[in-house]
């Protein structure tokens, strides 16, 4: 039987549900469809005329976000239970593997004292984007840019629920255009804003739609002109079409391809070390920057952690099992498998192609087809992995144990590393920490002073700032410090 679903397109919090409209068709990576409408004048001039203004505070705004959470958080809700669906019949996710995603997206709206903590940490204050706020000899307001522009990428759908949070919170715009690997996630999202308030400010300045960049890309060419700040997520290619698109005034957020890895460093406790990394290379099928690729053991227990970590993918392809993988995936599986046999590399395999362990020479890299497949490498201190830390290449490294994290950051950091944690929480990302070296929400707001007048003395002058009677009395360096 074949299934199509069709996904609408939402411009200013209305469903947009022409009949007329003309219609792409998706195929997903198990052969079931998509339909999504295609872009017109029309659509365009309405996501141009949209001008929301969002005169909301910071609790209104976390108390929305909240409220919509609560109806996440439930497993009766409709909108939750079409979305785990859709998530395995189209994107072939397992049960769990989709459960968990929407469960995820229950648990970041939920979290209101992390949507706080959030603004304070990235910005400085929770108050700064409600009032003008005292910082030295300036009042200081952060204002929403406007109209942010989000290209979403598809591997990790909780990264999209993300960029649209941060737009959220510093009361912006949203433009959102999804993946063709992920047309469901925020569309999804915004729905349920429908559903908790469609006349909300905050449900009126969300739009979701698609286009595809090897088509015809006038009418995004102007979508992308209208922009006030760009967030661009994905691979190589989507990142240069988002940089080629964005207006050269405009600040673009890139989050591209990363890669990150693992350090274990000769642990007491096998099963404690074995099960984080098992995680950080299970989460995603590896599919995230964040997902452990290689593994670098130091230590004279080799054998020891990698019969461990065999039991802990196990367990994991029983708890979390893995997605649908296709006719070219399992085929790039067996083939890494076949290559590293050839080259005499010592091989585990988990049934069913669930995971495969490959224990490799440090500089013996063999094809990554990703799908819980990790390369194993012994050494025996952290300056033999340094040289496989490169910036703007390696985002996250985990480590275990977590103390051995304190001797090894400053090196880390030195040479690249962007996020280090403890193994089996690479994909959580903890309030206050950066995001590929930055602070984003510093880039969804514009910074505005207003300094305080010449009658204000400061801590190195302590006398009005006369300057027209300096110039007179050509006194000037007398109130040099």
């Amino acid at each position: 039987m074949l299934m199509i679903k069709y996904v609408p397109m939402i411009i200013g919090g209305v469903i947009q549900d022409d009949p007329d409209n003309e219609i792409r068709e998706l195929t997903l990576n198990n052969e079931r469809k998509v339909h999504l409408p295609i872009i017109d004048s029309s659509h365009v001039d309405k996501i141009i005329e949209i001008k929301v203004q969002n005169n909301l505070n910071l609790n209104q705004v976390v108390n929305f976000l909240y409220t919509v959470g609560q109806r996440w958080k439930s497993e009766e809700y409709s909108r939750r239970r079409t979305y785990i669906r859709d998530l395995k019949n189209f994107l072939g996710y397992s049960n769990e593997m989709a459960k968990l995603e929407a469960n995820w997206i229950a648990m970041l709206l939920c979290s209101k004292s992390a949507l706080y903590d959030i603004v304070k940490n990235d910005l400085g204050s929770l108050h700064i984007i409600d009032e003008w706020i005292p910082q030295g000899d300036c009042y200081v307001k952060a204002l929403p840019k406007g109209k942010s522009v989000h290209l979403l990428a598809g591997n990790v759908p909780l990264s999209g629920v993300t960029s649209i949070l941060r737009a959220i919170l510093t009361k912006n715009e949203c433009i959102i255009k999804t993946s063709a690997a992920d047309p469901f996630t925020a569309t999804a999202l915004i729905s349920s804003f429908i559903d908790v308030n469609a006349s909300h400010i905050i449900t009126r300045s969300m739009s979701v739609m698609y286009w595809a960049h090897s088509e015809d890309i006038s009418l995004p060419k102007i979508i992308m002109s209208q922009a006030d700040v760009v967030v661009a997520w994905g691979g190589d290619e989507a990142i240069k079409w988002a940089v080629k698109h964005t207006p050269y005034n405009i600040d673009i957020l890139k989050f591209g391809p990363k890669q990150s890895l693992s350090i274990v460093d000769n642990p007491e406790d096998m099963v404690l070390a074995a099960t984080g990394v098992a995680h950080d290379i299970c989460f995603y099928d590896q599919q995230a920057c964040f997902s452990t690729q290689n593994i670098y053991y130091i230590g004279n227990k080799l054998a020891l952690f990698i019969d461990e970590l065999e039991r802990q993918l196990t367990l994991y392809a029983k708890i979390l099992p893995k997605g649908f993988q296709n006719f070219d995936e399992k085929a790039a599986f067996s083939l890494t498998e076949k290559e590293c046999l050839f080259a005499g590399y010592d091989i585990r395999r988990g049934d069913n192609q669930s995971w495969l362990i490959i224990t490799s020479p440090l500089d013996s890299f063999g094809n990554q087809p990703l799908s819980r497949s990790v390369y194993v490498h012994h050494v025996s201190t952290l300056s033999e992995i340094l040289p496989f830390i490169n910036k703007n290449v390696t985002q996250t490294v985990s480590v275990t144990p977590w103390g051995s994290s304190f001797k090894f950051r400053d090196q880390l950091a030195e040479y690249g590393a962007e996020r280090i944690v403890e193994s089996g929480m690479n994909n959580v990302f903890r309030v206050g920490g950066a995001h590929d070296g930055m602070r984003p929400l510093q880039h969804l707001v514009n910074y505005v002073s207003q300094e305080r007048p010449s009658s204000h003395t400061t801590k190195d002058v302590a006398v009005e700032i006369e300057q027209t009677r300096y110039l007179q009395e050509d006194k000037f360096l007398v109130f040099v410090p």
